[in-house]
């Protein structure tokens, strides 16, 4: 006779995040509260050189910089918002969202 052992799933809680409600030049737009993946993936891509040269390493962050905030408008603003943007306001909205999503902090930070 076969004993067979009941596999437990392992339960893992999701992150709840709400969406982020933007307010710009009058109107409302809703932003994700995920973290897409290709926001995740940027860095990856994107490797940091070798070369510990000052002008290397400033043109890798500033390559890096351009990256990320392309994924962002890409992935995150939703089509309505990107009808009205001033690119030159996209850092901002940016700065806030992350903050929002914890983008960049650390996983032993406890948040």
């Amino acid at each position: 006779m076969t004993e067979t052992t009941a596999v437990r799933a392992l339960q893992i809680k999701a992150k709840s995040r709400p969406p982020l409600l933007v307010e710009y030049d009058g109107n409302e737009y809703t932003l994700p509260g995920r973290i897409p993946p290709e926001i995740l993936t940027i860095q990856a891509q994107n490797k940091k050189p070798k070369n510990p040269a000052k002008d290397v390493q400033e043109q890798w962050q500033q390559d890096l910089g351009v990256a990320l905030m392309d994924a962002f408008y890409a992935a995150v603003i939703p089509e309505s918002f990107k009808a009205v943007i001033d690119l030159a306001d996209l850092d901002v909205v940016f700065e806030h969202w992350s903050e929002h999503v914890g983008l960049g902090e650390s996983k032993d930070s406890g948040n």
